[in-house]
This record gives C-alpha cells, sequence and structure tokens, in this order.
C-alpha cells in the first residue's frame, strides 16, 4: 500500500511541476498572383449560300445569313474583325474594324459581304462554387450580288464553291 501511495503523490507532484499546455498562432499575409491571357475561340461558320442567280437578273440577290459566334474571355474589349484578301479570285477585305467588310468575285459574279457584331451576351463571375462563362459574341455574316451581272459559266449550269476566311483581332 506505501508503494501505491507513494506512486500516487509522486504523480501529483509531477503534476503539478508541469505546466498546462497552451495554444498559439502565428500569421503571414501573402498574395495570390496570376498572368491571365485573354483568348476568344469561333466556332465553325457554316456557308453563306446565296442560293440561284440567273445571269441578268433584274434584282439583287441576297445571301442566307450565316452566323460566326465567338466565346472570350470575360470583359475582353477592342474586338475588330476583318475578312482575307485573295488577289486570285478578286476578294478584298477593308482593315479590321468593328465590322468586316468585304468583296469578291465567284461564277464570274461580283459580290459583297459584311460581318456585324451582335450584342455581347456577358458571362458569369467565377466565385467559390463556380468557374464562370464566357462572353459569347456574335458576327452576323450578310452578302449580296448585283442585279444584271451576267457571270461565267461554260454549261448550262455551275455550282462554285470560293473559301473565305474571318479574322478576329482582340
Amino acid at each position: 500500500m506505501n508503494k501505491l501511495l507513494m506512486s500516487a503523490a509522486m504523480a501529483a507532484m509531477f503534476g503539478a511541476v508541469v505546466p498546462a499546455a497552451q495554444a498559439a498562432t502565428v500569421s503571414q499575409p501573402f498574395n495570390v498572383t496570376v498572368t491571365l491571357t485573354s483568348v476568344c475561340t469561333m466556332a465553325a461558320i457554316g456557308n453563306l449560300a446565296f442560293g440561284t442567280y440567273v445571269a441578268f437578273q433584274g434584282g439583287a440577290l441576297a445571301a442566307t445569313p450565316t452566323t460566326a459566334t465567338l466565346t472570350c474571355t470575360r470583359g475582353l474589349t477592342g474586338v475588330t474583325a476583318n475578312f482575307d484578301t485573295t488577289p486570285g479570285i478578286g476578294a478584298t477585305g477593308a482593315a479590321a474594324a468593328a465590322n468586316a467588310v468585304g468583296a469578291g468575285v465567284i461564277s464570274g459574279l461580283q459580290y459583297d459581304i459584311t460581318a456585324t457584331p451582335g450584342l455581347v451576351v456577358a458571362g458569369t463571375a467565377a466565385n467559390s462554387t463556380s468557374i464562370g462563362t464566357a462572353d459569347t459574341r456574335p458576327y452576323s455574316i450578310t452578302g449580296s450580288m448585283q442585279a444584271l451581272q451576267p457571270g461565267t459559266c461554260a454549261t448550262t449550269s455551275c455550282v462554285a464553291t470560293q473559301p473565305r476566311t474571318l479574322t478576329v483581332t482582340y
């Protein structure tokens, strides 16, 4: 029993001598940094189809419009567009501007094309539970052929395709 009392007394004595552990904190601020490179991507553009033009027809022919849709970094400004120029096909394009303006010749028929920007649909901001969404920028592409053109075709009917490129600069 003496041994038991002695052990209890020693434990009490050491417990009284050992200081109680206390929690402590330390903190230091820091910066989170990033360099963001803005980007726009463009979905495939459908054909700008003029349909059938009858040589020397009395009225101009409007193409069925198509749309170029861009998905861009939120808040991006200074976006301009222009069409390619290809001398061999008589394609022209104006300097980059809000509206892209161009012209060309297909099957001996002159045409004009325009890409007009629509309203930007603002994306959503990122937050702690969502990555957010991009801004959407539509461009309506239209075209017209003037009346009374003879065209060029060696048979009674010719079908032609001419590749063009819309370039958007940001």
